[in-house]
């Protein structure tokens, strides 16, 4: 309910207002409704006001891209096995081409880490330090994550991250899933 108060308008006046409202999870047709009538009970009220109602129809189109996800290690694009760093800046960033739903929601992107031997993989919660989250800024709509781990077993380990835009469209059909190396002893490689 959205209620704006108006001068009293005299014989033959007009008066144009506007509203905004948040469309979000109302895709599809809607219908805007205006009744305008006195509320006041100063004022006079009519006994019939059906020529003070009006109704306008509008479309939502539903947001159906998906977002693009991409994931570096030290700024480079690795293969599936290859080695890292003991301390690799991994850099996960979500980008959105919806310039309405801005990507700043920390739920949007998730990280899970399965380690040497283990069994299971571990989610990354967000501390600020080792799993940070940058979120986007219009007109870009590029949200980052920073994942700063410090690996202190050598051992094959596993990285998955999941993405979605501010409308649970998925960065893709398959999460980003990638193995890699951590060798924390130094040795020189050809």
């Amino acid at each position: 309910v959205i209620i704006n108060k108006y001068k009293p308008l005299g014989g033959g006046d007009t008066l144009h207002a506007s509203i905004s409202y948040y469309t979000v999870g109302l895709p599809g047709i809607n219908s805007l409704w205006v009744d305008v009538n006195p509320i006041d009970s100063l004022w006079q009220l009519e006994q019939t006001h059906f020529n003070n109602i009006a109704e306008k129809s509008f479309y939502v189109k539903r947001d159906n891209t998906n977002p693009l996800l991409d994931v570096t290690f030290d700024g480079v694009h690795i293969l599936d096995g290859d080695i890292v760093s003991a301390e690799p800046e991994v850099l996960v960033q979500l980008k959105d081409e919806n310039q309405f739903l801005v990507l700043n929601d920390s739920n949007l992107l998730e990280v899970y880490l399965k380690n040497p031997g283990a069994a299971d993989e571990l989610h990354i919660p967000y501390d600020g330090t080792i799993l940070k989250f940058i979120p986007a800024s219009l007109p870009e709509n590029k949200a980052k994550v920073e994942f700063r781990p410090g690996f202190t077993q050598d051992g094959t380990y596993q990285l998955r991250v999941r993405g979605k835009d501010a409308s649970k469209n998925r960065s893709g059909d398959f999460e980003y899933v990638i193995t890699f190396q951590v060798i924390t002893r130094s040795t020189i490689t050809y």
